[in-house]
């Protein structure tokens, strides 16, 4: 590539805004907008090559830390963003590194010259995958050690664009004629599913704007398809956020108004809003969670809890998310989906159903928290989402004992998900 040198700095510098700073919360993602905005004379392929290699050295930042100590000894400093940065491009372009020519003798170019990469891993899996200690000992005993390493080698991937169908307005295959010119394929789950493994200007097409499809990860599509929403069916999302799942209910319910969305933080529904009018959907309640209480206290047929989380099923796609996870957050996170579950169980009527989903694969706020809540309910009782799954033509294979769905990320190149179902029998 040309002006590769220039790039590396570039790199560093955006780079380094993420990981010199002092805030709890480092929004890699803001941050990255805000460097191209300042910065408009980067080509769309210039901006691509920085975007992927500050992407990379955030996912791998505990390994490539590790490996920098380990190949130059002794250095007890901070490492530096252009270190960093030299290292990455090194090790994912070992061919091209060896051609590198550099007309100013800048700081990334005497540490290109100096720095001699070697491809060595450690024997720690937490250190080898990149993830925050905590993480490690709240997984590690978890899963199957092959499954795990598949799962945790693809969070150091994106999964790609995914994207959904607005079956109001169009089909499946209907949508993949029309999006031709772009190279998508079918989804490995969802029937409303579309993928794409790079990064296409789809916000710019005349079908999402005409609202023919939304962006949604393929495994969050699932959630829907286990509330399974009959037409009549009062149906609350209680944690709705940006309302992606309410969106994808309000389809399969044929966009119903006993469809309500709500929030703990009831600006996060504005998006909700405006995502509804583009798609074509008009019906969607907005409510808060008090006039709820009020009005619908035994009255539900479903309640989606799509509880706050760790997030740590999504790190393939926001990878800065991990290193702001720690013990103090887990426990804040688990309090808090207990208290939700706690708090609004009474919504349900004798007869209707719970959904629980997270973006997690920590089994605390997962199955754990599921047998916490069911060992405080009894007049709640574990459903199969495999049985609801199977009348939209989804079959995952799974232990026949197990009536959760658990996915890892390698296993469908999706978000890690959890899903559970229950029904209030009295």
């Amino acid at each position: 590539m040309k002006n590769t040198p220039l790039l590396l700095n570039h790199c560093s510098e955006l780079f380094s805004l993420w990981y010199n700073k002092e805030l709890i919360v480092r929004a890699a993602d803001k941050i990255k907008r805000n460097y191209f905005q300042e910065r408009r004379y980067l080509g769309s392929k210039d901006r691509k090559f920085i975007e992927m290699l500050y992407f990379d050295m955030i996912r791998n930042l505990r390994l490539y830390l590790w490996q920098i100590n380990e190949i130059q000894p002794g250095e007890n400093h901070k490492i530096s963003a252009e270190l960093l940065t030299v290292h990455a491009y090194k090790r994912l372009f070992p061919k091209e590194s060896l051609k590198q020519e550099f007309r100013i003798d800048d700081k990334i170019a005497k540490i290109f010259k100096s720095y001699n990469y070697r491809d060595i891993l450690p024997e720690n899996p937490a250190e080898r995958w990149s993830l925050p200690p905590v993480l490690w000992d709240h997984i590690k005993d978890a899963y199957d050690p092959a499954e795990l390493e598949q799962g945790l080698s693809a969070l150091l991937q994106s999964p790609g664009v995914h994207i959904r169908t607005n079956t109001l307005k169009t089909t499946t295959p209907e949508l993949m004629e029309k999006l031709k010119e772009i190279p998508f394929q079918l989804g490995t789950l969802s029937p409303d599913a579309l993928r794409l493994d790079t990064y296409a200007k789809l916000t710019q097409n005349p079908l999402f704007k005409d609202g023919f499809f939304d962006f949604q990860d393929e495994s969050s599509q699932l959630v829907a398809f286990v509330c399974n929403p009959k037409k009549d069916d009062i149906v609350v999302d209680l944690c709705a956020g940006a309302g992606g799942k309410t969106i994808h209910l309000a389809a399969l319910q044929g966009d119903m108004p006993s469809l309500i969305a709500t929030d703990k933080y009831s600006n996060r529904l504005r998006e909700l809003g405006f995502r509804a009018r583009r798609l074509g959907i008009r019906n969607i309640q907005l409510r808060p969670i008090e006039k709820i209480h009020e009005q619908y206290k035994g009255k539900i047929n479903i309640l989606l809890i799509d509880a706050p989380c760790s997030g740590s099923g999504v790190y393939g796609r926001h990878p800065d998310r991990k290193w702001e996870f720690n013990e103090e957050r887990l426990a804040f996170y688990v309090k808090e989906q207990r208290s939700i579950l706690k708090n609004n169980a009474a919504l349900i009527k004798p007869g209707g159903y719970l959904v629980y989903a997270t973006c997690s694969i920590i089994p605390e706020e997962n199955g754990k928290q599921i047998e916490h809540f069911l060992s405080t309910h009894p007049n709640f009782e574990l459903v199969s989402v495999y049985d609801e799954l199977k009348d939209h033509g989804i079959r995952i294979p799974h232990d026949p004992s197990d009536k959760n769905l658990q996915i890892l990320p390698h296993q469908f190149q999706s978000d890690g998900f959890f899903v559970s179902k229950l029904k209030r029998i009295k």
